[in-house]
């Protein structure tokens, strides 16, 4: 490697004119090396896409074959054909109703058990395909069987609707042979010795045929034919573009190479007009960077562009020189700056911060009277009940709701009515443990979470509440009594809402009892 360093030319215009011949020696070294994959890429493709045809053919031939034995059966089942005589004018208006409906059959018979043709409708089509289904009558005895003969025509409209259109090498040949090799398809096909034996698996292949010519084939077989061992045979002639290409570049690798000389030498004149310059104003430059402020970027010779060149590296330079004396003034300045603004900043997202953490307080606060709300109540209901599924620490829910509000505020304003739920709250809390958790849970209604707390000490602690908010003070609406509903957690509960659903039943029963009065969930 470091030996090809030495040997590579340091000269941009020797760099060019080798890169630009040694690109043209790898592509030809590359396109004589790809050759071969590509010819066999070439057949393999044909060959697949023959394969590919050869089955669609089959299976659609398959299901065409299929479609009209269903056919034939759904006619045995008609009236006429369970009871009128064989031989009788209704049955053969019924083969000419079936060949006025299906166009495909030419001819229709019945062949009575015997083997005798007792009626028929059409003539019979020369080359055909051959359909039968018994006849029986309406006890199931077999009376005959229905016989039809179409012709190829169908078969053939399915082959051409089938046939890969604008196929390279023209358009492939189709044959349609039985067990014994016996072309069926088309009309006119080779001999039976023509034909070529089945391939042993699932492929194609390339071989002589016995018209002296080579084709690439494949061949497919055809489930539930009229007779055993049909398949479609698929023939093209291989793909010809290998060998014109081969021949074509025998015949313009000298022409090639002499173009490619004479490209290399007028790139290294293009590319010595093209340096000469570029190396006179790297030299400038050079000598800008050693400290020469005077440095000339004048050019004696060159294209326009690398003049104006020439001239915007002058003007940058001028102007770069200016411009570091303003730099180093203004660097100083700006540090100042930067300095006042980074203590600024920092002062700005103390603030910040601060006003979070109380906007983060009010959105769970109670503005009122200064409890959480009903967002905080579901975080913390949320949390217990996760809790008691993890470790089955009990827990119980008040809700507490305040004994004919509606009419305090009525009757005194809701001013009144303020203060009435601020007295309650500050019961609640005074009666509350210090691991309880108090909130107003909507309009007049609180909520107390009551943890590692059972059905008993529940009823006890929402006694002593609803005591507390009896014996407060009086307010201007009078005495205020409060309704309390307990529920304790279960292991059939659902999700924390049905611990509060629960209690929610057990104080609307403790407002039908009389209000001011505590009640337990069942």
């Amino acid at each position: 490697m470091k030996l090809l360093s030495h040997l590579w030319p340091r000269s941009f215009r020797l760099r060019l004119s080798l890169l630009f011949g040694g690109l043209f020696l790898l592509a030809s070294l590359l396109d004589a090396a790809l050759e071969p994959q590509i010819n066999q890429g070439l057949l393999q493709d044909k060959g697949e896409a023959l394969q590919a045809t050869a089955r669609g053919i089959a299976k659609s031939l398959a299901a065409g074959l299929s479609q009209r034995r269903r056919e034939l059966a759904l006619h045995t089942q008609t009236p006429v054909f369970l009871s009128a005589p064989l031989d009788s004018p209704a049955l053969r208006g019924g083969l000419e109703r079936i060949r006025l409906h299906n166009p495909d059959y030419t001819w229709l018979g019945v062949i009575a058990p015997d083997g005798r043709i007792v009626s028929a409708s059409g003539g019979a089509p020369s080359p055909r395909i051959e359909f039968a289904a018994p006849l029986h009558n309406e006890a199931g005895k077999l009376r005959g069987a229905l016989a039809a003969q179409s012709s190829w025509a169908w078969v053939a409209k399915l082959i051409a609707d089938r046939l890969p259109r604008h196929s390279a090498g023209g358009a492939p040949q189709i044959f349609i042979v039985n067990q014994n090799n016996a072309p069926l398809f088309p009309p006119g096909a080779p001999d039976r010795a023509d034909m070529p034996a089945p391939l042993s698996g699932p492929g194609y292949q390339q071989g002589d045929w016995a018209d002296g010519e080579t084709y690439l084939y494949a061949d497919a077989k055809i489930d539930d034919a009229p007779g055993p061992g049909w398949r479609v045979i698929v023939r093209q002639a291989p793909p010809q573009a290998p060998a014109t290409l081969s021949r074509l570049r025998s015949a313009l690798t000298l022409p090639g190479w002499i173009v490619t000389l004479l490209l290399m030498a007028m790139v290294y004149r293009l590319a010595a007009a093209f340096s000469r310059p570029l190396e006179t104003l790297a030299h400038t430059a050079q000598r800008v960077s050693a400290g020469d402020e005077q440095a000339d970027w004048s050019l004696r010779s060159g294209a326009r562009e690398l003049q104006q060149l020439a001239q915007a590296m002058q003007q940058m330079t001028a102007a770069l020189l200016a411009r570091r004396g303003e730099l180093a003034a203004a660097n100083t300045g700006l540090e100042q700056k930067v300095e006042e603004r980074t203590e600024a900043l920092s002062e700005a997202n103390r603030q910040l911060e601060e006003r979070a953490a109380q906007l983060e307080q009010m959105a769970r606060s109670d503005a009122l009277t200064g409890l959480g709300n009903r967002m905080a109540a579901a975080e913390q209901l949320t949390a217990e009940y996760q809790r008691f599924r993890r470790s089955r620490a009990p827990y119980s829910v008040l809700l507490l709701d305040a004994d004919y509000f509606k009419r305090v505020n009525d009757s005194h304003g809701h001013a009144v009515g303020d203060q009435v739920l601020q007295q309650i709250a500050a019961a609640l809390n005074g009666a509350a443990r210090a691991t309880d958790f108090a909130a107003r849970y909507g309009g007049e209604e609180f909520l107390l979470l009551l943890p590692d707390t059972d059905a008993e000490g529940a009823l006890v602690l929402a006694e002593r509440v609803r005591a507390a908010v009896a014996a407060a003070a009086n307010t201007a609406a009078g005495v205020v009594t409060v309704s309390i509903g307990a529920a304790t957690a279960r292991d059939d509960d659902a999700t924390h809402e049905t611990i509060v659903q629960r209690a929610d039943e057990a104080l609307y029963r403790a407002k039908e009892n009389g209000r001011n009065r505590v009640e337990g969930a069942g």
